[in-house]
């Protein structure tokens, strides 16, 4: 018969582990694919060894073990989620906005200085704008988590992503 400590613990891994997965994977759109490669394996390996815990020590150590690696992953991810979130949204709104100006003027803005923030909180995430091509096009540029980690729009390619 199991003991209830170790059925805990089982159910505790059980239900812990996808979550810290789902917020590495995550982490290639907000930190960039090096972290996000190295948390998949960070996580794999713990988890592995907190599981040999479990079953040649102490299941109460190893399940302690289990909640402080997520505790050290989710809560942050989580947070760079909802900002991705919120500045793709934002990206969203200044590329439309972009559009009807150049509907309305007949070229795009040559900064976005007349653009009113839906969501303020984001507006220090974005790194630029810049017409390209005499005019003709151009692209916005943010990140998340770092600066090296770019998500951007382009009137010429439409959005995309360099991860590091």
């Amino acid at each position: 018969m199991i003991k209830s400590e170790t059925a805990l613990f089982w159910m505790l891994l059980g239900c812990v582990v996808p979550i810290e997965l789902f917020c590495a994977v995550l982490a290639y759109e907000t930190i960039g694919e090096i972290f996000s490669t190295l948390l998949i394996f960070v996580i794999i390996v713990l988890n592995i060894a907190f599981t040999a815990i479990a079953i040649r020590r102490s299941t109460v150590l190893a399940g302690l073990a289990v909640v402080l690696l997520a505790l050290a992953i989710v809560p942050r991810q989580l947070g760079l989620g909802l900002r991705l979130w919120g500045i793709q949204n934002e990206a969203s709104q200044i590329v439309g906005y972009v559009y009807e100006k150049k509907i309305d003027t007949g070229e795009f803005p040559a900064d976005l200085s007349d653009y009113t923030f839906a969501n303020p909180d984001v507006k220090d995430l974005i790194q630029s704008y810049e017409r390209l091509n005499d005019g003709a096009d151009f692209m916005l540029l943010y990140y998340v988590g770092t600066e090296t980690t770019s998500h951007w729009y382009s009137s010429e390619t439409g959005w995309g992503y360099y991860p590091d």
